[in-house]
């Protein structure tokens, strides 16, 4: 912690001691006098740009002063330029006004907003958000180029997430955040990292980043292959209420409703919505679930706002679970058929989130405070009459929690001759109070207890950051990330017969990453980027314990006497693997890239990046069985590739490609394979936004084959989907539809490599399990704006 401190006093000395650059100041309105959020601003031929806020205003900070020209442009209106000079003596202040025009797909694309980093990826998410239908929250996630979801139990469960070469669970690699609340759950009852959308409405999302690789200061725990972060909207554009109906008894029903406020400045809405569906499955799923969402924004004085929202969100499901090859094969079962049809689940959510925001001159400091409260239960069976071959496997987890937490920013811009400063500096705590819990329950009724433990987690964080523009060609970004972890676990059954492990304790851990990142802009059409950096994942609290544990028996038995073999029996004898001594709590991720991002045309956006991670070795806590198992080190690289394009103003294409190989680095060639790791995967399409109120999209999801164990011996199925979505606006009324698997793929959804054992079956089989995906299937909507 003091070489922390001291890197954070050498980093941000040099801009101290900086002088006071130039600031210009303004408010964007429209031809009526409405101010304008969200309305690109930018000095042209220098690397000085920023966004409106709410209220129309905006701010350029660190600028040296000259003369320049002042372009203003937004989606849905025609740009405006004006000459301004800029002096380090006075603010200078300016208003512009923007004439609305009819949105056109090459104006979206042409006016985007540009990357200050390959990793980040901005341009696309805005691209996408406002061109490529969503109906879920999964559809926003999946916005970012390479990443890939499957559902495996009945809907309401977290999807399986895949990116840059990961399977990462439900999320153990990939941080996900909703207006900085965190989505990751840490020490679930399932497993680590547990990361549920489904409590977010997409309706209410304004904007999605992507930011791939441990490259950010600002995102840590489960940052490694990437982070994904969502905004939702401060105001809304419209009133709405819409309905959808589809195959397989699926409805869904939103709302979306501005409230009256007093003041302009001020904005207020509710949205709610209903989903459900049984699926294509022959036991259906009865899914079921409720949403609502409420925010309220206001300026309490000439930059300085308040937010504030509240959510809530409810679920049940039922589940036909992963169907083993053979009974398909066989002809026990239909592909939708289920060998045992009780798994399923429920889980809510609740949050409350405050966020201040106040800028004064070149300094902006912003405050958040949230609140959630979550409950989950999950009954599974994946292995079938494996381990109890009368009443079957089936087991129960559970997961009660309360988090809260705090964020803190503060930035800073100055100068030192031509080079700009800006300083970041920020922080974070978070705390999670967790009951856990893992019953064996055949036909959901609890029979023993296999794990019951309290779970008391905290990390602090602290962060900083100096973003260096050496000229209007080239600038530099170094940071540095320090956080800490307290572990604290009360395991009920510590001290009762089990082969399982059990600990109570407590430990400490704390880890810091370096970040750099080089961005070199030969023209104003050319990126270039160097990124490199560290990052980590937590592993859950219970096998932090258990490890502190090990090395206390370690230490005194070795302060006994005892030799290797001895201390080996003794921690046998408790349920514990003794190889799990001296394994970190936080396995660091090595990461580097190198890419380009070129616009030769006005709208034709072209992008690559050469990546590689390595991900050190870790023991990794099963939520499934209790116990802890070794993660060898790992090793990834690949390419990722993306173009979009807009033809015309109504007709643009889109593609992302990504090429990843991954292997585990102290195995042998022939057993190094990383399971379920994507090799290949591809999305892409069309999409048609024609001025007479028609639109359209058909698109494209491949992934290739993979290998489905550490041998290749079992493969997980690859395969190819098309989706059409189309819709008419006509005054105040959309008629849409979505005909998903346009060509009926036969295709599985999620797959594994599992032990089970069926009915009658005398010894059991490792194979192919897998989750089928919908076949060919159609959704039709109504919509009405007011």
């Amino acid at each position: 912690m003091r070489r922390f401190i001291l890197y954070l006093f050498l980093l941000l000395t040099p801009s101290g001691v900086l002088a006071q650059p130039a600031l210009l100041t303004g408010t964007v309105t429209a031809e009526d006098g409405t101010l304008l959020a969200d309305v690109n601003l930018a000095l042209l031929d220098t690397p000085w740009g920023t966004v409106s806020a709410s209220d129309g205003t905006f701010l350029f900070e660190g600028v040296a002063p000259g003369n320049y020209t002042l372009r203003a442009s937004k989606i849905g209106y025609a740009p405006a330029e004006q000459p301004v000079t800029l002096t380090a003596d006075r603010p200078a202040k300016v208003t512009l006004t923007l004439a609305r025009r009819t949105v056109q797909l090459d104006e979206i694309l042409a006016e985007a907003i540009q990357p200050r980093r390959a990793a980040s990826a901005r341009v696309v998410a805005s691209f996408d958000l406002m061109t490529r239908p969503t109906r879920s929250a999964q559809d926003l996630l999946r916005m970012a180029p390479g990443l890939v979801t499957a559902q495996h139990a009945g809907g309401g469960k977290a999807e399986q997430i895949f990116l840059r070469g990961f399977d990462a669970d439900h999320g153990t690699d990939v941080a996900i955040s909703v207006d900085g609340v965190p989505v990751n759950m840490v020490s679930h009852g399932h497993g680590q990292g547990y990361a549920d959308l489904h409590f977010l409405i997409p309706e209410v999302v304004e904007q999605v980043e992507v930011f791939k690789g441990p490259y950010s200061a600002e995102h840590g725990n489960f940052a490694t292959a990437g982070a994904v972060t969502m905004r939702t909207r401060d105001h809304l554009a419209y009133n709405s209420l819409q309905a959808e109906v589809g195959a397989y008894d699926t409805y869904n029903l939103t709302t979306l409703f501005s409230v009256p406020m007093p003041s302009p400045h001020q904005g207020a809405y509710v949205a709610g919505q209903y989903q459900q569906s049984d699926g294509p499955f022959e036991e259906p799923q009865r899914f079921k679930r409720f949403n609502v969402f409420g925010k309220f924004h206001t300026h309490l004085a000439p930059g300085v706002s308040l937010a504030a929202s509240v959510s809530g969100f409810s679920s049940a499901w039922d589940a036909s679970g992963q169907v083993p090859l053979r009974a398909v094969s066989q002809g026990l079962i239909e592909r939708f058929g289920a060998i045992d049809a009780q798994e399923g689940g429920t889980t809510s959510r609740q949050d409350l989130n405050v966020e201040y925001a106040a800028t004064q001159g070149n300094r902006r400091f912003q405050l958040q405070a949230y609140a959630s409260q979550y409950s989950f239960k999950l009954f599974s069976n994946f292995t079938f009459f494996l381990d109890d071959p009368v009443q079957g496997d089936m087991i129960e987890q559970t997961d009660r929690r309360s988090l809260a937490g705090l964020h803190g920013r503060y930035q800073f811009t100055s100068l030192l001759g031509s080079i700009v400063g800006t300083t970041t500096l920020g922080g974070s705590f978070r705390t999670d109070n967790a009951a856990v819990s893992l019953w064996k329950s055949p036909d959901r009724i609890r029979e023993t207890s296999l794990v019951d433990a309290d779970v008391l987690e905290r990390n602090l964080a602290l962060w900083a950051e100096e973003l260096l523009v050496l000229n209007r060609f080239v600038s530099l970004t170094l940071g540095l990330r320090g956080d800490y972890f307290t572990f604290d676990v009360a395991d009920h059954l510590e001290g009762t017969t089990t082969a399982l492990p059990h600990a109570s304790g407590y430990t400490q851990q704390a880890i810091l990453s370096p970040k750099a990142g080089l961005v070199v802009s030969p023209t104003r059409n050319l990126d270039l980027f160097v990124n490199a950096g560290s990052g980590f994942h937590s592993n859950d609290a219970r096998n932090a314990v258990i490890g502190s544990r090990i090395s206390a028996i370690t230490r005194r038995r070795t302060q006994a006497g005892d030799n290797d073999a001895q201390i080996a029996q003794a921690l046998q004898a408790q349920g514990f693997d003794p190889a799990q001594r001296g394994v970190q709590t936080l396995p660091r991720a090595y990461g580097a890239e190198l890419g380009f991002r070129v616009r030769p045309l006005r709208t034709l956006h072209v992008g690559a990046a050469a990546w590689w991670l390595d991900l050190e070795e870790e023991y990794v806590y099963v939520g499934d069985g209790g116990f802890t198992e070794l993660s060898g080190p790992t090793r990834r690289y690949g390419l990722d590739l993306d173009a979009r394009y807009a033809f015309n103003a109504w007709l643009a294409a889109d593609a992302d490609l990504n090429l990843s190989q991954g292997y585990f680095r102290e195995e042998p060639e022939d057993a190094d394979a990383i399971p379920l790791a994507p090799r290949i995967t591809s999305t892409g399409g069309l999409t048609v936004r024609h001025p007479g109120g028609l639109d359209a999209s058909l698109r494209y999801l491949y992934v290739g084959d993979r290998p489905a164990n550490e041998d290749s011996s079992v493969e997980a199925a690859g395969y190819l989907l098309v989706h059409l979505v189309a819709g008419y606006q006509w005054q105040q009324v959309r008629l849409f539809t979505t005909l998903e698997n346009l060509l009926d793929t036969e295709w599985n959804e999620a797959q594994f490599d599992t032990e089970s054992r069926l009915p009658g079956e005398t010894v059991p089989v490792s194979e192919l399990h897998f989750t089928p995906g919908n076949p060919r299937n159609i959704r039709v909507g109504l919509r009405y704006q007011f």
